[in-house]
């Protein structure tokens, strides 16, 4: 966009209007400043400065079908087609714009088109884009020719060079990733093909975070990965995808093997607050929490909003609206939370269940109880673990007894149980629940008699237990992450084995996918880098498990927000009302951004009910005492 001209005005510009008249923009300004009329002629010139030109009514429009322009907050888009050719920062907020078709001084054409826009700090700009709109239909003409048939790298070569020649390296990579991304060119070209537009126009990337953004993606797919540094820390700059951003540098330091970056730039990624997408879904929940009357919730949501922008729509307002009444309706909160249970749209209510029953059995928080006291002896060893590392566990626990009804259980076994943590779990359901792990350090210590008779040694690639022992196994808080691709296959062939028809297996594991993910607190930066490297996607467990034998698999993402929204969590906060709101946040953001990561997912499978007699002989499920019977040498 060029800026014609510019006019400072009494206050916030609020609406904006083109009269039918010739040349006539109305300004609707905020509160007490009036409305005003500016003049200008058909070649956008204010009217002091206008010249003769023909008469001719204005018809407001933002785009043609080939030209269009849209607002972004600060941002005015000239798109071509739908891809953004420029993106010019203004000096605000843009709150209103139209735009019309106007002439040009030296045809006296109407083959231009002259924008208005106003914006929260009162100044109006007349712009027009750096492009006509004739210019624009005549390069999509051009890319409609290209062959569709033949070499795609000769393709995606010819698109690129076509973008290149218009001018704007900014729609050259964004039409490029477009092809791709629609199957017209090969994604391995067009990022060789981007990262070489982007090297070109270094200084276009420089100034604007959306492209560099993309670029970094291009370099670090062609394994230019200092180039995608550099690019990714541009992009950084950007509230929008500073979290991503800072992420993708982190994978790009693992990549180069500078772990003590890596770990920082993670660190830094999980601590860089929320986006607007973030913000909107706390905001939101907390309006939530608000009209169900739970005060001191919607406090607490408020006030994780603040330090990250307090001038945020009216956060600051209702916070101190709640404060004032907080001691009254935080008394009536715990009365209104077992009907807000049931209204239409808080946390689904097989959550809010588990919630309950958690909370009933004695396995969530209180100030003076605490399930980390299972595992308390474990831990010490990694000092002390992170309020964010307890919230994980505890929200792995809900989801796990979202997708599993303890009563239907008999036998349970939990694979990586060193601390016996869903066993003694299990255990309070009645079930007959054991664990195994490759050691024995806490148990020796601090279990008693019997849990160390239901505790074996053992890898879970070959366990020592008789076919169709349990009618669940678990392997959960990412254990499955530290199994190589052949020890998965042995482990899922294994729980087939010793599952019981229509058996479950259920895992939970690290998501690659995620942009804040931050792993457990204790790990040392090598064990982290290492483990990143691990990492499998849920459809690649997924496909896994269907090819050992599983059936009707389902992935569920949690903890799908960065650590930094429970840091301010004390110990009572982790308990019950907390707990469901965290999961409440979970179920917002994961249905309102469908395909969302979380930090972790669930993976639950069914062993198939059809008989498998044909593949071993049948060995009795139990032993003599109703225990799992333990193959013998």
């Amino acid at each position: 966009m060029r800026t014609l001209w510019t006019q400072h005005l009494p206050g916030p510009v609020v609406g904006l209007s083109l009269a039918e008249q010739k040349g006539v923009v109305d300004v609707v300004l905020g509160a007490e400043s009036g409305d005003l009329e500016i003049s200008f002629d058909l070649s956008g010139n204010p009217a002091d400065q206008a010249r003769q030109g023909t008469d001719s009514d204005s018809e407001p429009d933002t785009g043609d079908g080939h030209l269009s322009l849209t607002v972004d907050g600060s941002h005015v888009c000239t798109l071509v087609g739908g891809t953004v050719w420029q993106r010019l920062r203004l000096d605000s907020d843009i709150t209103a714009m139209t735009a019309m078709t106007a002439m040009t001084a030296m045809t006296a054409k109407r083959d231009r088109t002259l924008a208005f826009l106003g914006t929260v700090a009162g100044i109006l700009y007349a712009m027009t884009p750096l492009i006509t709109p004739a210019r624009a239909a005549a390069l999509l003409r051009d890319e409609a020719l290209l062959p569709t048939s033949g070499d795609p790298a000769d393709r995606a070569a010819r698109a690129a060079k076509l973008y290149e020649q218009a001018g704007s390296p900014t729609f050259a990579v964004f039409r490029l990733r477009h092809l791709a991304e629609s199957g017209e060119v090969d994604a391995v070209d067009t990022d060789r093909l981007i990262a070489a537009i982007a090297r070109k126009a270094a200084h276009v990337v420089r100034a604007d975070p959306a492209l560099a953004f993309e670029a970094g993606g291009a370099f670090a797919r062609v394994g230019a990965y200092e180039e995608a540094v550099a690019a990714y820390q541009i992009a950084a700059s950007s509230e929008r995808h500073r979290t991503a951003a800072l992420h993708a540098v982190g994978d790009c330091f693992s990549v180069l093997d500078i772990p003590v970056a890596a770990v920082a730039s993670y660190r830094a990624a999980a601590a860089s607050g929320p986006n607007d997408e973030t913000r909107n879904d706390l905001y939101h929940l907390a309006r939530r929490l608000e009209e169900r009357g739970q005060s001191t919730e919607a406090v607490t949501q408020y006030e994780k909003l603040l330090p990250w922008g307090a001038g945020y729509r009216d956060v600051w307002a209702r916070h101190g609206i709640l404060r004032s009444t907080e001691p009254i309706l935080a008394a009536s909160s715990s009365s209104s939370s077992s009907a807000s249970s049931s209204s239409s749209d808080p946390v689904p209510p097989d959550l809010v269940g588990v919630v309950r029953q958690l909370d009933g059995v004695g396995l969530l928080p209180t100030a003076k109880r605490t399930i980390d006291d299972y595992d308390a002896t474990f831990y010490e060893r990694f000092e002390n673990p992170a309020v964010s590392d307890s919230v994980k566990k505890r929200l792995e626990m809900i989801n796990l007894f979202g997708v599993v009804d303890p009563a239907r259980i008999q036998t349970s076994l939990d694979v990586g149980s060193g601390t016996l943590r869903y066993p003694q779990v299990l255990a309070r359901y009645g079930v007959r629940s054991y664990g195994i792990d490759l050691r024995d350090a806490w148990i020796r210590d601090n279990a008693d008699a019997e849990w160390k008779g239901r505790f074996a040694v053992a890898d879970g690639t070959a366990l020592p237990f008789r076919d169709r022992s349990f009618d669940l196994i678990t392997c959960m808080m990412g254990t499955v992450n530290h199994l190589s691709a052949a020890q998965r296959r042995r482990f899922f062939a294994e729980s087939l084995r010793t599952l019981r028809p229509d058996g479950r297996l259920v895992l939970s594991a690290w998501d690659p996918r995620c942009d804040f993910q931050s792993l457990l607190s204790f790990y040392s930066p090598e064990e982290s880098d290492e483990l990143r490297r691990h990492l499998s996607r849920p459809e690649e467990l997924a496909a896994e498990i269907t090819a050992a034998g599983f059936a009707g698999f389902t992935v569920t993402p949690f903890f799908a927000f960065p650590d930094w929204q429970v840091l301010s969590c004390d110990q009572p906060a982790e308990g019950a009302a907390a707990l469901a709101v965290l999961a409440e946040l979970d179920q917002l953001r994961i249905q309102r951004t469908p395909g969302l990561a979380g930090q972790m997912f669930l993976l639950s499978a069914r062993r198939n009910s059809a008989p498998d007699s044909a593949k071993r002989p049948f060995l009795p499920a139990l032993g003599a005492e109703g225990e799992p019977d333990r193959e013998r040498a």
